[in-house]
């Protein structure tokens, strides 16, 4: 058996002895778990951290695995204004890193249909490649 000390629903020190404000608990139980009073239970992993930019090779294969790498260049095409097109097509074509939080990068996610949660989603995908 083993004795935790908890700090704001949290496992924060375990320890084979028991001292004054420690609880019972059962082997396994680890610093970074939850206690709710009656159970311990593991913490949920933590949210994937969304990379800030990802190169051009891995965006573009990012895409080409969600299916979308065809449906960029028609969205570009799409942009009514001719310099905000001219604009988005040298960004597309000249990149060599793309950033998670520039605008032209948002505009033309949303025109594929991705909202931010899914862009999220792909930058990751896109970083492990």
């Amino acid at each position: 058996m083993k004795y935790a000390l908890i700090d704001a629903d949290v496992v924060v020190q375990v320890q084979p002895y028991f001292e004054t404000g420690f609880i019972e608990a059962p082997d396994g139980v680890i610093c970074g778990w939850l206690w709710d009073g009656d159970v311990f239970t593991p913490a949920p992993p933590p949210p994937p951290v969304i990379p800030a930019a990802v190169t051009r090779r891995q965006a573009r294969q990012a895409l080409l695995l969600a299916g979308l790498l065809a449906d960029v260049q028609p969205a570009i095409d799409a942009i009514p204004d001719p310099v905000q097109r001219g604009l988005a097509q040298i960004e597309w074509d000249d990149s060599q890193m793309f950033e998670r939080h520039r605008p032209l990068l948002i505009a033309l996610a949303t025109a594929l249909g991705l909202d931010a949660a899914a862009l999220d989603a792909l930058f990751v995908t896109a970083e492990a490649l």
